[in-house]
């Protein structure tokens, strides 16, 4: 029996050696904390297959918004990564005419880490991802209850020898989100 996917579809085809993942990225709940994060991003789901030397690659946005869905665009290469910004409205991806090329430094260490803490929204969505730069996998935290805040949070290990990139969506000046990547900076 074949599945049913509700909702919207686009295709971007990656060049050899690129790899490109996808994330959704909305307003958070108003019922969310004061200090609690604004925005939160959902990585979309998608299927692959090969033409050529290259991977076409349909992602599926399961809400779309009569006002159209925001997109965080990362697309992986050897030791950079290109960011770029795009909205799924109606039919048509609409993205940035110039992409930010964003050249990211190796973390390395000898010995397993632990990112800092971070606190989740209500649906335990996050407004930060870190991500493999070789698999393109998220690096999944481990959740715990804070009880002195009365919150949930999550703790990400980090594997020695290997290197991350880190993004985080924050509020920007005019209201809008601002995407901030990098290597994770690890608490000691």
């Amino acid at each position: 029996m074949e599945q049913v996917i509700k909702g919207k579809h686009f295709s971007i085809t990656d060049p050899q050696g690129v790899k490109t993942v996808i994330y959704e990225v909305s307003k958070a709940e108003k019922n969310v904390e004061k200090n609690g994060p604004k925005f939160v991003i959902e990585r979309l789901d998608y299927t692959e297959e090969f033409v050529g030397e290259k991977t076409k690659k349909t992602f599926f946005v399961n809400e779309p918004k009569p006002e159209g869905n925001r997109l965080a665009i990362f697309s992986f290469g050897k030791e950079k990564v290109v960011i770029n910004n795009g909205v799924l409205d109606g039919n048509k991806v609409l993205i940035s005419k110039e992409p930010l090329p964003f050249h990211f430094k190796t973390m390395y260490s000898e010995q397993e880490m632990e990112f800092k803490e971070f606190t989740y929204t209500p649906n335990l969505k996050r407004p930060i991802s870190i991500i493999d730069p070789e698999t393109t996998d998220e690096v999944k935290p481990i959740l715990y209850f804070d009880e002195k805040t009365n919150e949930v949070k999550g703790k990400c290990k980090l594997m020695p020898y290997k290197s991350y990139f880190a993004f985080e969506v924050r509020q920007g000046e005019d209201d809008d989100f601002v995407l901030l990547g990098g290597s994770p900076v690890i608490e000691e």
